[in-house]
Order: structure tokens, then sequence, then C-alpha cells
């Protein structure tokens, strides 16, 4: 009985692990770089016994060089990786990997050998951290709680870069931008290439093991092969330690100072430069952790700043009327992140700019995990949705204090939550609070559901900075059509007059078969529902979206020794306003195929009838005073890539879309090609976005986008980029509705080098200059420069003074 109930978890948990975000997708975008290609990788069919590793404690630690003949590797355990995940569900691997695995009272260490017949072929290169999504690599998940509600992948590629990422169930979602601390190192041999990992235990944040107890995890190690088709090999285990074996629950301090210097000038054309009144030329602060035991960590921030290498580049369309997502990297907002990420975005860190302190708490139990967070904020940033786009308010001196609480239970992949978030200021308050939760039906099938409750006070500068003029606060005018007036509908759900109260409701069923998939959400957002904390863009409107589809496999050429695949669904979309007024019914068909070359093909054909925007910008109402567009235009994705080292994408979009901006049905042409080279250390990315949106056959606007970034890694601790953006947005200012220049360009040009020693001392420099020119400016200039030097440094003590 007991080896059924586990092997029937392990099954689950391969598919969840292999599951989260595949098809809970927004098709409105393209496929992401990293689409995880094992998606179809679990089903019921009987895999054998699940082993069960028994651990007693290893002393010692071995030298993470990519070379495995330390003495310590001696008396590991010695696993394999022996199955096929994708495209055929449990095959025999074609290729050999050995892992050998041991554990230490603080450590998890792992040493695998991935054979390759052909390793002149292998698909890796230097990367930054988190750049790990696609190519060779070898990678351990683990669950350490057996709830199936959060798992950690720890991936290595065969140049030793590295990647983390939290497999949150609950929300559906891999959180690539949570990152915790770890090492790895590889090295490329005849044979293939060799992976060291040394993992704390206390990065993966389990369950307190008491003394006698024998603790367990859910373990899979997977293989990414990606020759001429994708491959993805896995094996998956029971790690124990044996019941009696020493426990050791570290307290643990660690402290994380930094200084920057970071003059950040700006000017007006014929203007000298002059400090950005709202930032330092000197900042300082720190990141304080307290680990109290492996489970529970609390912790504290002072001013936190997250200067990165990697910066926010994504750049958005005029046409786009909502709000985009941006990553966190800060350190203190990305612990216990995985507890507050749900169905329903509720909390959402990067809407606090300016925090001055912040305190946290989070505990991970077997069955019982909480947390909390207090921040106070110097600025107030948060994302005003209506249910036809969303603006955001941005106000410098307005302070204000954000509380997020959270508390979860469950197990068997099914769990219940509860969550709140309180933000307040000055004659301002938003109270957030409900309940989600997932039940597992089976190894295919799940069900989340969340309903949330909301009360709001607005004082008048949230309006005042909503407002494209001065005049927001007086009564609007009877006649107040989009283009020549400065009310808007985010202005209108700021009202200062009223105490808002509203609720939200998600309903989300996904079945992702072996041979079919399927989904079905509704949504239910009360007019007066916000949640200033969180990532919520629409608001005031209800949604059914249900969709259905196949999946077949085939070999294409038999140079390609596998199996390509293709799926195609149908996908249905009904979207109205609270009050039942009409927002959008749309059809779309797709198709796609992964396969010979790495080829992956996306594309769609997608039919809406749908409401843009409003003529009379002093209501809210729909009906009559929004009018319907019929859209009708092709999507799709394209990637290629022939050689191991180059990849070629084109994605795009073809036909007639509305522009909610002006309030017009046109033809869009936009294209989106990228080229990526990557050679050992060096690696290059071009790519370019144009969008041709044309009315009656002339053009209405023009947008060109273009990004060139060059990386270099010439030795482990060191990193350099140049990064150079050019954007150009040309209009027809006779009918666009907004006063805007005729053309528009900015140029922005960045040189960043990043340098870390073992020691825990980081060293990140730069330069970066921005350019301007309009129509009005006849003639280009600089308006902003920057330079910056940020010192930071990673200090970890036990509470006996052992660093």
């Amino acid at each position: 009985m007991l080896k059924t109930t586990i092997k029937t978890l392990f099954l689950v948990l391969v598919m969840s692990i292999v599951m989260v975000d595949s098809w809970a997708v927004n098709l409105e975008e393209a496929p992401d770089d990293d689409v995880d290609d094992v998606d179809n990788a679990a089903s019921g069919v009987s895999i054998g016994d699940i082993r069960v590793v028994n651990f007693t404690d290893t002393d010692g630690a071995p030298e993470l060089d990519g070379v495995l003949d330390d003495e310590f590797w001696a008396s590991a355990q010695l696993l394999s990786i022996d199955k096929e995940l994708y495209p055929i569900r449990f095959a025999e691997a074609i290729v050999d990997t050995d892992v050998l695995a041991a554990l230490s009272s603080t450590h998890l260490y792992l040493g695998i050998t991935a054979y390759d017949p052909q390793p002149e072929m292998l698909r890796s290169s230097v990367r930054s951290r988190d750049g790990v999504k696609d190519g060779d690599y070898v990678s351990i998940v683990i669950d350490p709680t057996g709830n199936l509600r959060r798992k950690l992948e720890f991936r290595v590629n065969p140049h030793g870069s590295v990647s983390d990422v939290l497999q949150n169930t609950v929300s559906d979602r891999y959180i690539y931008d949570w990152d915790t601390q770890w090492r790895g190192a590889a090295k490329i041999t005849s044979q293939g290439y060799v992976v060291e990992m040394e993992i704390p235990l206390n990065s993966i944040k389990q369950p307190v093991v008491r003394e006698g107890q024998a603790p367990g995890w859910a373990v899979i190690f997977k293989r990414s092969y990606p020759r001429a088709v994708d491959r993805t090999f896995g094996a998956v285990y029971i790690f124990k330690k044996e019941s009696g074996s020493a426990v050791t629950q570290t307290k643990r301090v660690e402290l994380i100072p930094y200084y920057i210097f970071h003059p950040d000038e700006e000017r007006d054309k014929d203007e000298p430069f002059s400090q950005v009144k709202d930032h330092g030329n000197h900042d300082v602060g720190a990141d304080i952790k307290l680990v109290v035991d492996s489970s529970t960590t609390v912790s504290a921030t002072i001013l936190p700043n997250y200067t990165d290498v990697e910066a926010d580049i994504a750049r958005d369309s005029i046409n786009n009327a909502f709000t985009p997502f941006k990553p966190e990297k800060r350190k203190f907002f990305q612990e216990g992140r995985d507890l507050y990420s749900t169905t329903m975005p509720v909390v959402y860190t990067r809407n606090i700019v300016q925090p001055e302190v912040g305190l946290s708490f989070s505990h991970v139990g077997r069955r019982i995990s909480a947390g909390g967070m207090l921040v106070s904020d110097e600025s107030t940033e948060l994302i005003m949705p209506d249910n036809l786009g969303s603006e955001i308010v941005n106000i410098i001196d307005f302070p204000g204090e954000l509380l997020a609480a959270r508390y979860a239970t469950g197990e068997k992949g099914s769990s219940t939550g509860l969550i709140t978030t309180i933000r307040t200021g000055d004659d301002y308050s938003n109270f957030v609070g409900g309940i989600d939760g997932l039940y597992n039906l089976g190894l295919d099938d799940k069900l989340r559901y969340q309903f949330m409750y909301s009360r709001t006070e607005y004082p008048d500068d949230f309006a005042n900075d909503l407002c494209d003029g001065d005049d927001c606060l007086l009564p609007p005018p009877e006649d107040c059509p989009l283009g020549t007036c400065d009310y808007n509908a985010a202005v209108l759900r700021a009202d200062p007059n009223q105490v808002l109260e509203g609720h939200g409701l998600k309903l989300a069923y996904k079945h992702d078969g072996p041979q079919s998939l399927y989904w079905l959400n509704y949504y239910d957002y009360g007019a007066d529902y916000r949640t200033d904390f969180g990532f919520d863009k629409r608001t005031d409107y209800r949604q059914i979206t249900a969709a259905y589809g196949r999946k077949w496999y085939f070999e294409t050429l038999k140079r390609d020794k596998g199996s390509s695949r293709v799926r195609g669904y149908l996908v249905a979309n009904h979207i109205e306003s609270s009050e039942g007024q009409h927002i959008e019914d749309g059809f779309e068909v797709w198709g796609e195929f992964r396969g010979s070359f790495q080829t992956v093909f996306r594309a769609g054909y997608r039919i809406k009838d749908r409401v843009v925007n409003r003529i009379q910008q002093n209501t809210l109402e729909l009906g009559d005073n929004a009018p319907l567009f019929d859209e009708s235009y092709w999507q799709w994705y394209f990637e290629v890539s022939p050689v191991n080292y180059l990849t070629f994408n084109l994605d795009g979009r073809y036909g007639d879309i509305a522009d909610s901006a002006n309030l017009l049905l046109g033809e869009m042409v936009e294209l989106k090609p990228k080229i990526t080279v990557a050679l050992d250390k060096f690696k290059l990315r071009l790519s370019r976005t144009l969008r041709d949106y044309d009315v009656d056959g002339s053009r209405l606007y023009e947008e060109d986008f273009l990004t060139l970034q060059l990386t270099y890694h010439p030795k482990e601790r060191h990193y350099y980029r140049l990064l150079y953006l050019n954007d150009r947005t040309d209009r027809d200012t006779a009918r666009f509705l907004a006063e805007e220049p005729s053309f528009e360009t900015g140029e922005s040009i960045e040189f960043t080098y990043l340098f870390t020693r073992e020691s825990g001392l980081s060293i990140l420099a730069g330069a970066k200059a921005y350019l301007e020119n309009d129509s009005d400016l006849n003639g280009r200039y600089t308006s902003e420069r920057e330079v910056y030097l940020k010192f930071v440094y990673n200090y970890s003590v036990d509470m006996f003074g052992n660093r």
C-alpha cells in the first residue's frame, strides 16, 4: 500500500514538475525562448518501482571543479538518469547519465557525468545567472515537503552556468527570477561533460526534522539533450536520511550590505545637466536574514537596491493598453515569494519602488506554510485597472505602508490557502483578502480557484496623477471625446469621493494528457475590485475561455533519430462588463510543430469582435459609447537552430487589428526577427521589432525597436556586457488623436562589468547614456547620463561564530 501511494505521488510530482505553466498561456504572446520541452512527460504508465535512497551524513566536501577525482565521491550513492520523458514517455534513454549523490548535515552534493558520443554537438555557452533555459543542461528538482505545492529546480549547463527555478503548482507558474544560494561547476570532456553541485540545505527550505525521524524528499533528475530534435531524460527517486542520523538545525545570520556611487543626471535640450532629484549620488543599505531553522527565516532590509546586470529592457507598443510585467531581482522580496504566488496575482513587489525598511517572515512545513511581509515605501506606485486597459499611478512623495500575509495547507498535490494585503498612506487605504486552492484531480487534471474581497479609499493625489491635464477633480464636461479630454477611465476608477468595495473570482480547470489538452477558465471581477499591491491589470469584467486540442508524434527525418510533435487546438473566448455590456467575443485556431533542426513553429488565426476604448472619456459606460471592431489576423512564432551556436527567430502578426489610442481598425504588419550567436564565452543577440499600422491604405504609425546585446565571460568571475537600444516611432499627426510629435527616437548605450569573488564580494561598474530626438526638438542630444559603482558583500555566520 505504501509503495503504491509513493508511486502515485511520484507520478503526480513528475507531471506537476513538467506541466507547470505549459498551457495556461497568454495567447496574445508568442511562446518564450524557454518553453519547457518536457510538458508531456508524465502519464499513468508504470515506470517500475521508485527507488528509495537512504543517506547517512557524509563528512567533508568536494572541490567544485567539474572533475570527480576527490576521495569524497567514493562514498556517494550511484544513481542514473535512464528514462526518456520527452518526446517518448518512459522509453529508454539513448545516452547514459550517471549521478553521484551525497548528503551531509548541511549540504546536498551531486556529481553528474553526462556521456555524449558527439560532445562537439553540445548546445552550450557561458550564460548569465538564470540564462540556462535551453540547450544542454542537467538539473535536479526537489520537493522538500512532498506535498507537491512547491518545487525547486537547480540547473547547470556544460559551461558551468547556473539557473534556479521555483515551480509553484498552486499558481501554475515557473518563477525564473527567484534566486537562492548554491554553487555549480562543470567541465567538458572527450566523453561529454561533468557537473558538480553544492546545495546548502538552508537554501532548500525544508520542514524541520527532529532527531530519530527519517526525512524524505521527492526528487527528479533531468537532462536536456537537444540535437536534431529535443529530448529530455529523467529519473525519479525518494531521498531519505536513515532514522536516527544526525540532523543539524543551524541558526545562521546572513548580512549583505551594499554601497553604490551613481551620479544620475538629466537635462532638457540646451540646458545643463543636474542630478535627478529622487536619486542620491551615494546609496547604502543592507539585507539581513536570520535562518531560525531549515524551515523558518526572518528577514529585514534597509534601503534595498536592485541595480543589476540584467536591466529591464522590454519595450511596449503604443498599441498595447495594458501594463507590462517586470521581474523581481531584489533579494529581500525574493525570500518566501512562492508563498504569495497565487492564481490571482495579489502580491506584485515591483509596485514597491523606494522602500525604506522591510521585515518578512516565512515558514515552510510539511503540511502548513505561512508568511508575512511589512514594508515602508517612500513613494507610491500601483496599477489602476479598467476593463479596457490599465494605467500606472506613480507619486514620488507619497509614503505608505504595505503588508502581506499568507497561510497555506495541503498535501498530495491539493492545497487551500488564505491571503491578505493591506496598503495605506495619507487618506488612502486598500484592503484585500480571500481564499484560494488547488484540487489535484489526477495526473493530467487540475482545478484551481480563488475568491477575493477588496475595500479601497483613494485620495485626490491619485486622480491628479492619472489625469492628462490639471482639472480632473472638477466635474467632467458633458462633451469629453477621446484625444481632447483630460479625463480617462483610470481617473474615474480612482474616484476620491467613494469607498470602493468589490470581489474577484477565478476558476480554472486544465487537462493536459498524452494525446489531448483542454481547459476552461472563468473570471468575475467586480467594478470596484482593486489589488493595489498586486498585478491585476483588468477589473469590471466577466470572462469565460474554453479550449480543446490534440497531439501527434511522428518521425520527420530519419537523421533526427527521434520524434517530432504536432499540436492543434481551438480556443473560444467571451468577455463582458460586470453589467453585461459586451467587450469581446473571439475564436482562434492554432497549430504547433516542434522537431527537426530544433524548429518551433506555432501559428494561429484569430477572429475577434472587440471593444478597445470609449468615445466619451467622462463615463465608464460601454454600449453605444464603445464601438466594436471586427478583428481578424494571423499570429505566429518561428524558431530554428540549424547548428549548435546559431538560433534564428521570426515571429509576428498580420491582419486587421483595432488601435485603442485612436479608435480605428487598421492593417498591422508586425515582424520580430532575432539572431542569437553563442560561442563559448561570447554571446551576441540582435533583435528588431517592426510594426507598420495602416488605415485606409496609408500609414497611421510605425514603430522600429532595435536591440543589440554583446556579453563576454573571459573568466569564471568576470562578466562584460554592452547593450545598445534604438527606438523610433513615426506618426501621422493629422489623424493621431493624442498630441504627440510626428516622430521621436530614443537611443541608449550601456556598458557593464561585474566581478565576483568566492569570499562573497561582488563589484558592479558601468556607464549609461540616453539620447533622444523628435520633430519638436529639431536635433539629437544626450538627455540622460549615468555612471555607477556598486559594492556588495555576502557575509554569513552561524550562531556559534563560524563563518
